[in-house]
């Protein structure tokens, strides 16, 4: 705005239009802002005997300095061109707060806000905008991505690793894009920044606006980042569980999920081929499940409900177990079950109770237990190896039922 030449008349009808609008909307705002840097071009405060606006604003209306710089600046602003108190036609539905926290952000990066944006989003970017002017660093390549477009990507992987139910609700329903919308930003804006890259979602007509560090923003549509996100966990479609096909376990539930499915780590199959490598020839499942066993060459296979030998510890020798390969005595088990109940007849019979395989590995030593799995990681051989890098299969494995030799369960 230029220098202005105001009358009394002027000055005295300004001086009262500021106080009839302070505590206004965003209009009166900013009308304050036109009377205040009107009387300020025009020298008018010194009919007061005022030596500066700032002297004159706070005698007059009680402003301190930064109130009037403020009001000022936004005027100056967001105003549209002449001596008018009219704001910009995409200025008109924001509010005050949000023009004042805008004027900290570049005029090219403002086309980022609409309207429906917190403040605390504004704020989020000025931050973004901040750290990445004072760390050269972030300008590389960040996630090896080096174009706007590659960095583009990998944040919304970032995004989806971020948002669990996102993913999985994509690949588990038909998504639209305006599904995708109101789940994402249900309140109408949400923010979200990864590296040197900030994203600003919208309501689907309005869609999503991009800022690339150093580059122009840009906006994408809710269907290109519905692509985007096929493009990148199509192969790991897996209905509501893709999250977990594609990522494995929550960052912060790791710790938890290794706890719960002790003593099998999800990264053994990733060195299966070296311990199938070192199981010798004569070591086989059969053989392992079979130890405990005091038995014929050719052991058969035990029926539920049968009774034998191993039921009658008592007259049963005391099993030559290695030392190197201890066992936990099956014998000593079926003497506690003895002493718990009446010694049956000749004609009763106890069926056999099914466990889970995880309860049947607790009862082995370290060694019998790795000595089970490297025997039974024998018999994988036709399951693909992305299937064995799945959590979800060790789980089945893991509860599979097995009788007290850890032999599959026969009904």
């Amino acid at each position: 705005m230029e220098y202005v030449q105001l009358s009394m008349d002027e000055y005295i009808q300004s001086k009262n239009d500021i106080k009839n609008n302070l505590g206004g909307i965003v209009k009166s705002f900013v009308r304050i802002g036109w009377q205040l840097t009107r009387i300020d071009r025009s020298g008018a405060y010194k009919n007061d005997g005022y030596s500066s606006i700032a002297e004159f604003a706070a005698a007059e209306y009680g402003m301190n300095r930064t109130g009037v710089s403020r009001f000022m600046n936004v005027y100056e602003t967001y105003s549209a061109d002449g001596d008018t108190p009219e704001l910009k036609e995409q200025y008109r539905e924001f509010k005050f707060s949000q023009l004042t926290e805008l004027l900290q952000v570049q005029e090219t990066d403002r086309q980022m806000f609409t309207p429906e944006v917190k403040r605390e989003d504004i704020r989020e970017f000025q931050r973004f905008e901040k750290e990445n002017e004072s760390d050269p660093a972030r300008l590389l390549d960040w996630k090896d991505a080096k174009s706007p477009e590659e960095k583009l990507k990998a944040t919304i992987q970032e995004f989806c690793r971020e948002n669990k139910e996102i993913i999985n609700a994509v690949y588990s329903s038909i998504m639209e894009p305006k599904d995708l919308a109101e789940m994402i930003s249900p309140s109408g804006s949400r923010s979200y920044r990864k590296g040197t890259v900030y994203l600003m979602f919208y309501e689907e007509s309005k869609g999503i606006m991009v800022k690339v560090f150093g580059e122009t923003p840009v906006d994408i549509t809710y269907r290109y980042f519905l692509d985007v996100v096929h493009s990148l966990f199509d192969e790991y479609d897996a209905g509501a569980h893709t999250w977990e096909k594609c990522f494995g376990v929550l960052p912060d539930e790791g710790a938890t999920a290794q706890k719960q499915e002790e003593p099998v780590e999800p990264k053994m199959p990733e060195y299966s081929g070296e311990i199938t490598g070192k199981v010798h020839d004569d070591i086989s499942a059969e053989k392992v499940i079979e130890k405990p066993e005091i038995a014929p060459a050719q052991p058969e296979e035990q029926i539920p409900g049968q009774d034998s030998i191993d039921q009658h510890p008592e007259y049963m020798p005391e099993p030559d177990i290695p030392k190197k390969k201890p066992e936990v005595s099956v014998p000593e088990i079926h003497r506690e079950d003895q002493k718990s109940g009446p010694v049956p007849e000749n004609n009763e019979t106890i069926p056999e109770k099914a466990i889970t395989r995880k309860e049947y590995l607790e009862t082995l030593t370290l060694y019998g237990w790795a000595d089970y799995v490297a025997a039974a990681m024998r018999t994988f051989g036709s399951i693909p190896f992305s299937r064995l890098r799945e959590i979800s299969f060790w789980e089945e494995w893991l509860c599979g039922k097995v009788d007290k030799k850890g032999r599959p369960w026969i009904e």
